[in-house]
């Protein structure tokens, strides 16, 4: 599609995460949220005075036929986003989606084939991606061969929209999908099954509230996962991982800002990082529609986040394993797409730490 000098945005959906899109895009020069649109025309209104943006509306068809606007944030309800898109992309709109891209792996496809056919750019927005850690992480572990992720939240309130299994699916899905995608990320691979326990214990909406999962990738490759929201560990706090290879280990806790890093013969050494995510994310997304670029975070990406999830319930539900790389494969030739094999990292570089990373030292135990 034709290059563009200036993104001009809307956002539909003007609740947190719109809000957040909003406020980071505005950060960004060579962009601009201009048009607001939600199903409470308030909503739609005040964010768009906040921004100094140019309207607001309740009628997503007014965005999709505006001229103007090049790209369009899905900040909505889950289960509206694979509709959402899909429109988008037949209005030839570049298109942000928040996680997860959809609930379902046939919604998933139908917004890849809409994208693949009109040629827009999708950013699936897994913003964990581009946390400063997680970059370092990759940059230093490029064999892994055992990954252990864990995020546990406090109990969600079971009249929490994502906490629906028809609008949010619940935490496993929810915030799985940030979990599932970083092992990806991390692990360089694709998996190719996974044997989990779990379902649902006491959340009164029916959905997986909590899970364990073991994930197996070629080469022996093996990732451990925990989710849910049983009770946020003081000790690690909610995001927790650690990545292991020869010779080295790295530990991520205290949402991922804290990092440990511990080398055979070696003295420990500590790097404290922030949470970037959403400002890189904006940054990759725009860089592509600007630079008329491949995203770094596409339609495939945001498929296998939501299919290895699903799988994992799958397999706690049936008491057997499941299979999700032969899955995936079926479903790509199915859809008529190569499946690109690998996972394209999120771009070193594209992150500028504000001051030197603080380093530590402590006694290797």
């Amino acid at each position: 599609m034709a290059r563009v000098d200036l993104m001009r945005a809307a956002v539909v959906g003007c609740g947190s995460l719109g809000r957040t899109h909003t406020k980071v895009l505005a950060e960004i020069d060579e962009a601009a949220m201009v048009a607001f649109c939600d199903i409470n025309e308030s909503a739609a209104s005040a964010l768009c005075e906040t921004a100094g943006g140019e309207y607001a509306t309740t009628d997503v068809a007014r965005v999709l036929e505006d001229d103007s606007i090049d790209a369009v944030y899905v900040c909505t309800l889950h289960d509206s986003h694979a509709s959402l898109c899909i429109a988008a992309a037949e209005a030839g709109k570049h298109i942000l989606v928040e996680k997860p891209l959809a609930l379902t792996v046939e919604e998933c496809l139908e917004v890849g084939r809409a994208v693949e056919r009109t040629g827009v750019k999708l950013f699936t927005a897994l913003k964990m991606r581009y946390y400063e850690n997680i970059i370092r992480t990759r940059e230093l572990i490029a064999e892994p061969l055992m990954i252990t992720m864990q995020m546990m939240d406090n109990p969600w309130k079971c009249d929490f929209w994502a906490n629906d299994p028809v609008m949010g699916g619940g935490n496993v899905i929810s915030q799985g999908c940030h979990s599932s995608d970083i092992i990806r990320h991390i692990a360089r691979r694709d998996p190719l099954e996974v044997f989990a326990v779990g379902g649902n214990y006491y959340q009164p909406t029916g959905v997986t509230d909590n899970l364990c999962a073991t994930f197996r990738f070629e080469d022996n490759i093996a990732a451990s996962w925990v989710q849910g929201d049983c009770s946020c560990p003081s000790m690690t706090g909610k995001f927790f991982m650690q990545v292991f290879a020869e010779g080295i280990s790295v530990g991520l806790h205290n949402r991922f800002c804290t990092m440990t890093i511990s080398r055979r013969g070696q003295e420990r050494e500590v790097i404290e990082g922030c949470e970037t995510g959403f400002l890189e994310e904006n940054r990759g997304f725009v860089d592509c529609v600007i630079n008329d670029t491949p995203p770094t975070i596409d339609h495939i990406d945001g498929l296998m986040a939501t299919l290895m999830p699903l799988q994992a319930i799958a397999s706690a539900r049936d008491g057997e394993s499941k299979q999700i790389k032969s899955v995936l494969e079926a479903a790509l030739a199915g859809a008529g797409w190569a499946h690109r094999q690998g996972v394209r990292c999120a771009r070193a570089g594209r992150w500028r730490p504000s001051a030197p990373p603080t380093r530590g030292r402590g006694r290797t135990g």
